[in-house]
């Protein structure tokens, strides 16, 4: 399996809302027609600019005629893009059985998915308003709601769903914030909007600062309990208890290491930029790298070519290769081999870090990058969450393929970069 994290994100087209990634789930709450416009053209344009393949459940309040005219009036070469987004009634979409049959409903996102990406879209794009709904519906919908958030979950799919303020009671509005990653609605001349999810568009930098606020709280309590630990593993009367205060002295040492993971996503980072050389780099850390290996009964091969040099902060890139390095020895059983290649493609300068392990399940790999997503069982997840961001300010694509034989991070660093000191 191959996934490019260099696409995960994707253009929302909607001003007030930054970019998002795969498997995101949104909700509008609109109470005019031109509420709607405003919202679906801008999303659809971005789909369309972006070779995802759209879906536009066309019902009331606006009709398939004046769907396609906004469109055409909001994209002036809307012509090129009429194999790429389809209208399609609620009814053929949701009822198409006669009934809401959430089962058949869910199967028809997962058939349309498999379609469009036989035709080399990158995702599908799915909006329109639930006018349509009839409350004897609403909690059998409510429950398809939370369904559709797995699949979507794990899939290439984004999709904004759009419900009437006023067919909307209290309640109505809590299940749907609750069914939904983010949600919005029109306050008088704004659009006013709330997140419900940690996993939201700037949620490493959230997150980050969460901690930030309260880790120096944490870490003093932390270093009295360490010290006290150390001072009764010196006595004589504790001989006895060595394991013991081995076992708390680690955990505390675990526990500050998630912290430290915690405070680097909350710092503004500065980049201490130099012109360096990626073999250089990776050279200087092969003493590293091999103590890691060695006493695992492991091996670290390392295949560099020729490359120009990229300017970097080396403090970061070296950052990047000891966590891939240290998650693909991890990944490994006793003589493993994890291998290291450098070298040219086209204009890019490539990275590969290569592992023999038993790979990174499905339901895994489509969410790496993501707090608290991991394969370990006392991981975070933090570790790929700080590589992707260092790695995105570079502007370096990240490809990951795996399965039953290994793991493979394919990186590309583009040679072009703001204020680079050598060209390739």
């Amino acid at each position: 399996m191959e996934l490019d994290f260099s696409n995960s994100y994707r253009k929302s087209g909607i001003p007030f809302i930054n970019d998002f990634p795969w498997g995101t789930h949104i909700c509008c709450f609109y109470q005019t027609k031109s509420d709607l416009i405003d919202i679906f053209i801008p999303f659809f344009r971005a789909g369309l600019e972006n070779q995802e393949y759209c879906v536009w459940v066309v019902g009331e309040p606006i009709s398939k005629a004046e769907a396609t005219q906004a469109l055409k009036n909001a994209i002036p070469n809307f012509h090129a893009f009429a194999q790429q987004i389809e209208f399609i009634s609620p009814n053929e979409w949701y009822l198409k059985y006669g009934i809401f049959d959430s089962g058949k409903v869910l199967e028809t996102w997962l058939e349309k998915l498999a379609q469009i990406r036989s035709q080399g879209y990158e995702g599908l794009r799915v909006s329109g308003s639930a006018k349509w709904l009839n409350k004897r519906y609403w909690k059998a919908f409510m429950d398809y709601e939370d369904k559709l958030n797995r699949i979507i979950g794990i899939n290439n799919i984004v999709c904004l769903c759009a419900y009437e303020l006023a067919d909307c009671g209290i309640h109505e509005v809590l299940d749907l914030v609750n069914n939904h990653q983010f949600s919005f609605i029109k306050c008088k001349y704004d659009w006013k909007y709330s997140n419900n999810s940690l996993a939201k568009f700037d949620r490493l930098h959230l997150i980050g600062k969460m901690a930030a606020s309260v880790a120096h709280e944490i870490r003093n309590p932390m270093t009295s309990v360490r010290g006290f630990i150390q001072l009764l593993q010196s006595k004589k009367d504790f001989l006895a208890y060595q394991d013991y205060f081995d076992l708390m002295l680690e955990e505390l040492d675990r526990a500050n290491r998630i912290i430290s993971e915690y405070l680097s996503l909350a710092r503004d980072r500065k980049n201490n930029l130099e012109a360096i050389n990626l073999n250089d780099v990776l050279y200087s850390l092969l003493p590293l790298l091999q103590a890691d290996a060695y006493k695992e009964d492991k091996d670290i091969i390392i295949r560099t070519g020729e490359i120009p040099d990229l300017n970097l902060d080396p403090r970061e890139i070296r950052q990047v290769i000891l966590n891939l390095a240290q998650n693909g020895l991890e990944a490994m059983k006793e003589r493993g081999v994890l291998e290291f290649l450098i070298y040219m493609e086209e204009n890019q300068v490539i990275l590969e870090v290569k592992d023999s392990g038993t790979g990174i399940p499905e339901e895994i790999i489509n969410k790496l990058g993501t707090p608290f997503v991991t394969t370990k069982e006392n991981g975070t997840g933090l570790g790929l969450s700080i590589c992707f961001n260092i790695l995105e300010s570079y502007k370096a694509r990240v490809k990951v393929k795996s399965s039953t034989n290994g793991t493979t991070f394919k990186i590309y660093f583009p040679c072009y970069q703001p204020n680079i000191t050598s060209a390739c």
